[in-house]
């Protein structure tokens, strides 16, 4: 098949990461994928992805944005076109009537205006949650997928100064609200545990701020990017996941790949897939705490509620089984 992927982001995150890898694998499976994006995100792209850059800067709605848009798909004899996310989608669905070949779109995070994806026949979600919102008869799920981290444990004690006596666990993502990382240090404020957060962005001081004022008995080490957070995920006692807000952690997924305990707030895909005493209420910063505190204490526990959810991901959150799964999408819509 030629495939058009269209995606408006400019960013480096997770969707981002999903929309490359999955243009990658399509290639190598013998489609040939073209991606109207965004010269920065462009850029990032493997070399045997071809690319047309425009500028996603502009809003959704400029005309001239959406000019080009409709001229670049009607100068290629693509077999489909895929808008990744919200504004890709809308973007789509203004020129949608010009524009006859089939059209599938994805859903990826917790929007407020979900229904211009209802004008499209087939939607694909990556979490059931995101599926329940739009309640569209021709949406289905498809787990973000991603590779079998390689990565090898490292002694984090010794490599971050921590004390030899304290379990250790870790959080990581960008320092932002959305990731609760506040809540986080909230929770374990006076228990005898090491924590190591990974990750950069805008609440750094705050944060910073908060780990001054934490009692003595509780170590926190900020430590920044990390090219392979995984190695941190692989060292330590457990994973704690505490957001806001998810349309598709990866976070997770590494974890589940990595064989690491989890622990959890209530948001996609993680209650999806970990078992209910796993899951915390978004925001109960008590209740957060004394799960945490229990589970460290029965780790043989904790990891025998991991291995359900780790069989699954290693069956249906991977790469190559994302990328199957969405291969078997677009042949059922262009058949």
């Amino acid at each position: 098949m030629f495939i058009a992927q269209i995606i408006a982001s400019q960013g480096n995150g997770g969707l981002e990461k999903h929309v490359r890898e999955l243009c990658q694998c399509l290639v190598a499976q013998g489609h040939r994928v073209l991606v109207i994006g965004d010269p920065l995100f462009n850029k990032t792209l493997p070399a045997e992805v071809e690319r047309v850059d425009l500028n996603m800067r502009l809003s959704r709605y400029n005309p001239w944005l959406l000019y080009q848009l409709y001229r670049c798909l009607r100068s290629y004899p693509f077999d489909l076109i895929h808008a990744q996310a919200n504004k890709a989608t809308a973007m789509l669905a203004t020129i949608q009537w010009s524009i006859k070949m089939p059209m599938v779109v994805t859903l990826h995070n917790i929007k407020r205006r979900l229904a211009l994806f209802n004008r499209f026949n087939h939607v694909i979600c990556v979490s059931r949650y995101l599926a329940s919102l739009i309640n569209h008869v021709g949406a289905e799920v498809i787990y973000n997928g991603i590779e079998v981290p390689q990565t090898v444990a490292i002694n984090v004690k010794q490599r971050f100064q921590l004390p030899e006596d304290k379990p250790v666990i870790c959080a990581v993502g960008r320092l932002v609200s959305a990731k609760g990382f506040d809540m986080l240090l909230d929770a374990i404020d006076g228990l005898a545990v090491s924590l190591l957060i990974v990750g950069k962005g805008p609440e750094q001081q705050v944060l910073e701020e908060k780990v001054a004022l934490l009692k003595p008995n509780t170590v926190v080490r900020l430590i920044g990017h990390h090219d392979h957070p995984t190695v941190i995920m692989r060292s330590v006692d457990g994973v704690v996941i505490s957001s806001r807000r998810e349309g598709f952690s990866y976070v997770l997924n590494e974890a589940l790949m990595c064989g690491v305990n989890v622990l959890s707030t209530d948001v996609p895909v993680a209650n999806e897939v970990l078992p209910s005493a796993l899951i915390v209420p978004v925001g109960d910063v008590a209740m957060l705490r004394q799960r945490l505190e229990e589970l460290l204490q029965q780790p043989e526990q904790w990891a025998a509620l991991m291995q359900a959810p780790q069989q699954l991901a290693q069956q249906q959150m991977t790469l190559s089984y994302m990328t199957k799964e969405t291969i078997h999408c677009y042949q059922r819509i262009c058949d």
